[in-house]
């Protein structure tokens, strides 16, 4: 994983800093979908210098370089995931317990799928983020 973080960090044209790399080998490593203090609270573990506000500026770097994603959680807390493929999250508003799930296309097998896990769906809730052919800047609806 080291190498290959490397790799991709430098393919985006960031600096390999200790805080980069510590930063984003937890977010590749993790499925817990932490929050901003989480990965503070872990990465202090092995750098114990780093500040909240180093944390805060390398995730907001990687988002804007598309290395995680961001998600908002019922607690609407913002959380960051290291999975950048498409697919689908298990988010339960009681507890805050977000699971990945492979990208299917229909309902019915993300239902078999839940289920299998111990999941009842309660609600769906799919967002696709893309940019129109006829995109007009700054354009309101």
């Amino acid at each position: 994983m080291e190498k290959e973080g490397f790799t991709i960090l430098r393919k985006n044209g960031l600096k390999l800093t200790k805080a980069r790399m510590e930063i984003y080998a937890f977010l590749k490593d993790t499925v817990s979908h932490p929050s901003a203090f989480d990965v503070f609270e872990n990465v202090k573990k092995k750098l114990p210098g780093i500040s909240y506000a180093t944390v805060y500026n390398v995730l907001n770097k990687f988002l804007e370089k598309g290395l995680i994603q961001e998600l908002s959680s019922f607690d609407n807390k913002k959380r960051f995931d290291g999975n950048t493929e498409p697919h689908i999250h298990l988010i339960c508003p009681e507890c805050g317990r977000i699971e990945d799930v492979p990208f299917v296309n229909s309902k019915e097998k993300l239902e078999i799928i839940a289920k299998k896990r111990g999941w009842q769906i309660k609600k769906y809730d799919l967002n696709v983020y893309g940019i129109p052919k006829n995109y007009k800047k700054n354009k309101t609806l």
